[in-house]
């Protein structure tokens, strides 16, 4: 197996992983939290409409708009998870062998931290810089605890698939060249 093709199923493997657990916590999250999560999605709705200078459907309540509103969200955020998570793990995958010798330490699985870790802080800040460019609120409107939260998750997620990673790619690439 190639180093690439060794990296890029590492990545799919643990991006699988890191996927179902991501997406499970949020499902779960949306689950535990919906009151929350209903008044963030009433006020996002109530400024994007304010905004847009938009209009409710003749009709319908904003009511009657956030609880599909949230009930998609919960499925699909979920999903998005997941489909977000195998993408980001055979790029980390693919990322990680190519900068593989240049990395600092010996271990193949700090060396997949360091690349994951990288990709989660840049991942965290181009999410939010476009969150703010596109005028989504979410510092306002999310409690400051689901953000922090949020991060230290993330932050667990990625891990995993760095571990994963160091793992899997030490296993199929490194350990059979020696």
């Amino acid at each position: 197996m190639s180093k690439i093709t060794s990296g890029a199923k590492a990545g799919l493997i643990g991006g699988m992983l890191s996927g179902v657990i991501a997406g499970s916590i949020n499902y779960m999250q949306m689950m535990l939290f919906k009151e929350e999560y209903v008044k963030m999605m009433r006020e996002t709705l109530r400024e994007v409409i304010s905004k847009a200078g938009g209009q409710i459907p003749s009709g319908m309540s904003l009511e009657q708009l956030v609880e599909p509103s949230y009930n998609i969200g919960k499925i699909w955020g979920s999903i998005g998870a997941m489909v977000i998570f195998l993408i980001i793990g055979v790029i980390a995958g693919i990322v990680y062998v190519l900068v593989y010798g240049k990395l600092p330490t010996k271990s193949p699985i700090f060396k997949a931290l360091i690349v994951t870790l990288t990709i989660y802080i840049i991942w965290t800040i181009i999410s939010n810089v476009f969150a703010l460019r596109i005028g989504v609120s979410s510092f306002r409107a999310m409690p400051q605890t689901f953000m922090v939260i949020g991060y230290i998750l993330g932050f667990v997620e990625y891990c995993i698939l760095g571990l994963v990673i160091g793992a899997l790619h030490y296993k199929w690439y490194i350990r059979t060249a020696e």
